[in-house]
C-alpha cells in the first residue's frame, strides 16, 4: 500500500488553496507531498543490511512544490528525523545504495530537479511506532520561513510470540571477569586492586512456540541458591543439605510436602527459597520455578507453605510425589536479577562471588515476569569458577621424583586459576604408565583415580610402589586437572631401580634446594659428597652454602644420616631494562662418585622500567 501525505507551507500569508494550487498570497512558500510505500515493517531481529528490496525497509518519497505556482522545486532542503523514541533507523538513498551499515536519526538531502527526494527508513531490533518529522525549506536561499512540513508513522512489527523456553548457556573462557576495588586510586597508584570477586556471566536463551527468537527487550528473572551445603569443599562442589526427588506440590495452591522432608531440623528458615527442578521433557514439567517460603506448619514437619502475594503453584497433571526439590538461600554469592533478551532472544545477567568459594555448588533459576515459564540450572558440579585469564588453570607439584620401590612417597599437588587463586573442590585426575611389573598405589586407590583439592586449593597424594626389580625402567605417574580450555598436567616419575638417585625438593622463591641421596631401594646414603658441576647465573655469584658442608669447606656438602644435604644461594637480578626481562639461573648438582645428578634451574620475570613519559 501506498500512503500519501500533503501539507502546505507552515507560515507566511493567509488566505487561498492549499495543496498544488496557486496562491498568489503566499508566494514562494512551499507544498510537501510525502508518499510511503509500506505503512508496517517486520522487526529486523537478524540486523540484516538493508536494501531497498529488503522486507524491513520502507521508501519516504518526498515532492516538493512551490504553493503558489505548482512547480517543482529544485535544491530543497528535506531532513527527516525521529519525533519521539527512536524506533529503526534512516539512510539516504546514497547510503542505501553503498551499502552503509550504520543508521541516523536524522537524515536531510536535497531534492532534485522535479522537487523529489527520497529517504529510507530501516527496521531495528525492536517493534514499536516509529514517528517521523519530514521537513522542507529552501535552503538555496538560506531562508527559514515559508517552508513545510509533515509527520508520519510506520509501525515496526514483530511476530515473535510470548516466551515458551528458556535455556542456559554454558560457561566460556572470556565469561569470567576478575572485579577490582571502586574506590579509585591513590596518589602514586597506577593500578587499581582485585577486590577479591568473580562475575561470571550466566546467558539463557529465551524462544517461544514456534523457536523463534521472542521480542526484544524481553524481561527474564534469575534468581540463586548457594546454601547451606554439605561436603564442600573438601569432598568437592558441595551438595544442597535440604533437597529431594519426592516434592508434591499442591498444583494451584500454595502448599507443598514430601515425605521425610523434615525441612526445618535440616536448617530451612521462613524465607528461603523452595525451587523445583523437574524433567524439562518430563511430565511434571510445568512446575519448574521458584518460590519463597512463608511457613512451616508446626505438627507437619515435612510439609511448607510458599507465600500468597506470589504465584501459585502451576496448574497441570497431577504426578504425585515426583517433583524434584531443592530448598536453601543465597549467602555467599548474588546474582543480577533483571535481564532482557537481545535480538537473538538471549538475556544475560552476571553472577558474583568470592575467591574463597572457588568451585562452590549453586542452584539458578531463570523465569519470565509472570512465572509463566522458568528454567533452573543445578549442575551438581562448580557453578563458582576460577579465571581462566593469562595461563588459564595450573597444576603444580612439590616433587617431580620419587625414589624407586618408594614406600609413603608424599607429592603435595596444588591447583590455581589464571590469577593464582587457590582452587578447592577441584578434582585432580592421575593415573601410570608402564609399571613394568611393578605395582603402584595413591593414597589406597590403585594405580589410576582421582583426588579432590581442599579449602587451600591443595590435595596430598601418597604414593607407594612395590615389585620395581633391579634394571627396569623408570614408571610415569601423572596428574591432570581439567576444565575449560586445555588440561594443565604434571608428571612424577618413580626412578628405575639401579645405581643412587639424587633427588632435589627445590625452592626458587626462598633460594634454597633440598637435596637427598638414596639407593635405587630407597635407603637413604649417608656420608656422600654432593657438590657442583656447573652453573649460570645471569647476575651475580651463586655462593652455595652447603649443609652439612664438605671438610674443604661450605661449597661442597656431605649427606646426613638420612642421606640429606641442604644448599642456601644467592640469587641477583640483572639491573631492570625499559622492557620485562626473563630470566633463568641454572646449576648441576653431583655426588661424588658421578651416579647421579640433579639439575637445578629457576625462571623469574625482572619488571621493566616503562617508557618514559
Amino acid at each position: 500500500m501506498v500512503t500519501a501525505f500533503a501539507l502546505t507551507a507552515c507560515g507566511g500569508g493567509g488566505g487561498g488553496g492549499g495543496g498544488f494550487l496557486p496562491d498568489p498570497d503566499t508566494p514562494n512558500n512551499l507544498a510537501l507531498s510525502v508518499l510511503l510505500d509500506k505503512e508496517s515493517v517486520p522487526v529486523n531481529a537478524a540486523q540484516n543490511p538493508a536494501q531497498s528490496d529488503s522486507p524491513h525497509v520502507a521508501e519516504i518519497a518526498v515532492e516538493v512544490t512551490d504553493s503558489g505556482t505548482g512547480l517543482p522545486v529544485t535544491g530543497a532542503e528535506v531532513t527527516v528525523s525521529f519525533t519521539g523514541t527512536r524506533i529503526g533507523g534512516l539512510l539516504s538513498e546514497e547510503d542505501l545504495a553503498s551499502g552503509a551499515e550504520d543508521t541516523l536519526s536524522s537524515v536531510s538531502v536535497q531534492t532534485g530537479s522535479n522537487g523529489d527526494a527520497r529517504v529510507y527508513f530501516v527496521a531495528g531490533a525492536v517493534s514499536g511506532e516509529a514517528t517521523l518529522r519530514i521537513r522542507a525549506e529552501r535552503s538555496a536561499q538560506g531562508s527559514t520561513t515559508g517552508g513545510a512540513e509533515s509527520v508520519v508513522s510506520i509501525a515496526v512489527v514483530s511476530a515473535a510470540g510470548p516466551v515458551a523456553g528458556l535455556e542456559f548457556t554454558g560457561p566460556f573462557i572470556e565469561a569470567i571477569r576478575t572485579n577490582r576495588v571502586q574506590i579509585g586510586l591513590a596518589a602514586d597508584e597506577t593500578i587499581d586492586f582485585q577486590n577479591g570477586t568473580y562475575s561470571r556471566v550466566v546467558s539463557v536463551t529465551a524462544t517461544d512456540a514456534n523457536g523463534n527468537p521472542v521480542a526484544v527487550n524481553t524481561p527474564i528473572l534469575f534468581r540463586l541458591i548457594d546454601a547451606p551445603l554439605t561436603g564442600y569443599p573438601e569432598s568437592g562442589a558441595g551438595s544442597f543439605v535440604i533437597t529431594g526427588s519426592n516434592g508434591n506440590p499442591l498444583e494451584g495452591n500454595f502448599s507443598f510436602n514430601a515425605a521425610g522432608g523434615n525441612f526445618a531440623a535440616l536448617g530451612a528458615r521462613v524465607g528461603d527459597r523452595l525451587a523445583l527442578a523437574p524433567d524439562p521433557d518430563g511430565r511434571s514439567f510445568y512446575h519448574a520455578g521458584i518460590r519463597t517460603i512463608a511457613e512451616f506448619p508446626a505438627d507437619r514437619p515435612d510439609a511448607l507453605s510458599i507465600r500468597s502475594d506470589e504465584e501459585a503453584f502451576r496448574v497441570g497433571e497431577d504426578q504425585g510425589a515426583t517433583v524434584p526439590y531443592v530448598i536453601g538461600r543465597a549467602r555467599v554469592g548474588n546474582i543480577q536479577a533483571l535481564a532482557f533478551t537481545d535480538a537473538n532472544g538471549t538475556a544475560s545477567t552476571l553472577l558474583t562471588y568470592p575467591f574463597s568459594n572457588l568451585g562452590r555448588t549453586a542452584l539458578i533459576v531463570a523465569q519470565t515476569e509472570d512465572f509463566s515459564v522458568s528454567r533452573v540450572f543445578n549442575p551438581g558440579g562448580p557453578v563458582y569458577l576460577g579465571s581462566l585469564e593469562e595461563d588459564g588453570i595450573s597444576l603444580t607439584a612439590s616433587t617431580s621424583i620419587l625414589a624407586s620401590n618408594v614406600n609413603d612417597g608424599v607429592v603435595s599437588l596444588c591447583v590455581r586459576d589464571g590469577n593464582q587463586v587457590p582452587l578447592s573442590s577441584q578434582s585432580i585426575q592421575f593415573s601410570t604408565g608402564d609399571t613394568f611389573g611393578a605395582s603402584v598405589d595413591v593414597n589406597g586407590r590403585g594405580s589410576s583415580g582421582t583426588l579432590v583439592t581442599g579449602s587451600g586449593g591443595c590435595a596430598t597424594a601418597v604414593v607407594n610402589v612395590e615389585g620395581q626389580l633391579p634394571g627396569s625402567q623408570e614408571i610415569t605417574l601423572l596428574f591432570a586437572v581439567q576444565s575449560i580450555g586445555e588440561a594443565s598436567e604434571v608428571e612424577v616419575t618413580i626412578l628405575a631401580s639401579g645405581d643412587g638417585n639424587l633427588i632435589g625438593n627445590l625452592n626458587c622463591g626462598s633460594s634454597r634446594l633440598g637435596l637427598l641421596y638414596l639407593t635405587s631401594s630407597g635407603e637413604p646414603i649417608p656420608d656422600a659428597l654432593i657438590s657442583v658441576t656447573s652453573f649460570d647465573w645471569p647476575a651475580g655469584s651463586p655462593n652455595f652454602i652447603f649443609s652439612p658442608a664438605s671438610d674443604s669447606g661450605s661449597s661442597a656438602g656431605i649427606t646426613d644420616a638420612s642421606g640429606a644435604v641442604t644448599v642456601r644461594y644467592s640469587t641477583v637480578f640483572p639491573p631492570a631494562q625499559e622492557e620485562d626481562q626473563t630470566v633463568t639461573y641454572t646449576a648441576t648438582f653431583e655426588t661424588g662418585n658421578g651416579d647421579a645428578q640433579f639439575d637445578l634451574e629457576c625462571g623469574f620475570t625482572v619488571p621493566g622500567t616503562g617508557t618514559d613519559p
